[in-house]
């Protein structure tokens, strides 16, 4: 059995997926596996992982479903103390799994170790994902429901706190990972380690999602508050601050797109959370003035509130 187990779903990487796997295989921990769950790749992502040729390499295929349910099966496989989830398009240096073991060896309180990322655009410009002196450690559940900042790639755990906890399968598209972490911090502890960071290659499909994320973030974090428990931990004041920020966000998104109808409902929806912020009712004159007779989406209606997580069997 392996010490740490890294989960990593891919859909369609035939040309980054073999850097990631050997990003961990070239780990100076050497005891770990590598799990492959190919999210029904049309290319030859099975393939190339295939032909890597290293024993510590496990491979699953499942028809698509996204990356919640590639997380969920590759959690049903892994058998080392430790799991980690590694994006198939982003890299780990070569000391990643060791410092971040060693940190949570050393620590028995914390659950899950986190660090920063170095964030890759496109055009080759490297940005580092927040300071050292903004990463906390604890209880972080309040400080994620404000600002989520736990990246799949750069964060390792304990086996024992995924027991019995699944990602939503239902968020198929975006935000599945900030709602399982969030879930996850009134469960456990996180441990911040600044010393090593992994790379995030953003791509040009995930900024153009970004809007997509936002929207779900707001279903995300009214479900948290108003049906998980989360008002045990977030104050009300907070919850409504952040509420009326995650809303302002997507009507802000839907009146650059000229989605007249969608903007005033969410500005209207984030001036319910939140009357005091002068912003909205900025935004709701500027949307006033669009021109209704080119509405982007008149049929436009505030999607439904978020069921219960969704998730597989972990003997599936």
């Amino acid at each position: 059995m392996a010490k740490l187990s890294v989960i990593v779903p891919a859909y369609n990487r035939e040309q980054v997926v073999r850097e990631t796997v050997d990003s961990v295989l070239g780990q100076t921990e050497r005891d770990l596996e590598v799990i492959v769950v190919d999210d029904g790749s049309t290319d030859s992502t099975g393939e190339v992982v295939k032909g890597i040729g290293d024993e510590r390499v496990r491979y699953f295929r499942k028809e698509n479903g996204g990356a919640a349910s590639a997380r969920n099966l590759g959690l049903s496989k892994a058998g080392g103390e430790y799991v980690a989830f590694l994006d198939s398009d982003d890299v780990w240096p070569e000391d990643y799994a060791e410092v971040m073991l060693r940190h949570l060896e050393g620590e028995g309180d914390f659950g899950a170790a986190y660090s920063p990322m170095t964030v890759v655009y496109p055009g080759g410009e490297k940005i580092r994902s927040y300071k050292q002196l903004e990463g906390n450690s604890g209880w972080l559940t309040v400080d994620l429901f404000k600002r989520g900042f736990v990246w799949p790639s750069a964060a390792v755990f304990r086996s024992s706190v995924w027991k019995d906890f699944y990602f939503d399968e239902f968020l198929r598209k975006s935000y599945e990972d900030g709602d399982a972490f969030l879930r996850l911090s009134m469960r456990t502890q996180f441990l911040f380690v600044p010393d090593v960071q992994p790379l995030y290659r953003m791509s040009a499909d995930s900024i153009s999602t970004e809007a997509g994320v936002a929207c779900t973030r707001l279903l995300v974090l009214e479900r948290f508050y108003y049906r998980l428990g989360g008002d045990k931990y977030v104050t009300p004041r907070t919850a409504r601050r952040r509420l009326s920020h995650a809303c302002r966000k997507v009507a802000e998104d839907r009146r650059s797109t000229m989605a007249r109808t969608a903007a005033l409902k969410l500005y209207k929806h984030a001036i319910q959370y939140w009357p005091f912020d002068l912003r909205l009712y900025m935004g709701l004159l500027r949307t006033v003035f669009l021109p209704s007779n080119k509405d982007t989406q008149p049929d436009w209606e505030m999607p439904e509130a978020l069921g219960d997580p969704i998730g597989t069997s972990r003997s599936a």
